[in-house]
């Protein structure tokens, strides 16, 4: 499994930012082969405050299905409205999801 991580700098005015990203997100669940989607809120770091608000995450099988799915007209219309909304407040990633299973004790 491989994943787009979105992270979303503190924007200037968060309630105009929290009205987009209900739309925003709309956009990013009709991208095909999406598996699954994550979003997580950033209240902080082990030293403070974080330069981020929020972090996205998209779940694809593998890289060619991502490759695909990032090329499809959804996801070209997400991606434009991110730049739009968001240029140079994000920091786009491409990782390989290594999972592992922990019982607790």
């Amino acid at each position: 499994m491989v994943k787009v991580i979105t992270l979303y700098r503190t924007p200037a005015d968060v309630e105009a930012f929290e009205r987009w990203l209900v739309q925003h997100l709309a956009r990013i669940e009709r991208i095909p082969y999406l598996r699954r989607l994550e979003v997580s809120r950033i209240w902080g770091t082990p030293i403070g405050v974080s330069p981020f608000h929020l972090m996205v995450e998209m779940y694809f099988d593998d890289r060619a299905v991502m490759e695909a799915a990032l090329r499809s007209p959804e996801a070209v219309e997400a991606s434009a409205d991110l730049s739009r909304f968001m240029a140079g407040q994000v920091l786009v990633m491409f990782a390989d999801v290594f999972e592992e299973e922990r019982l607790r004790k």
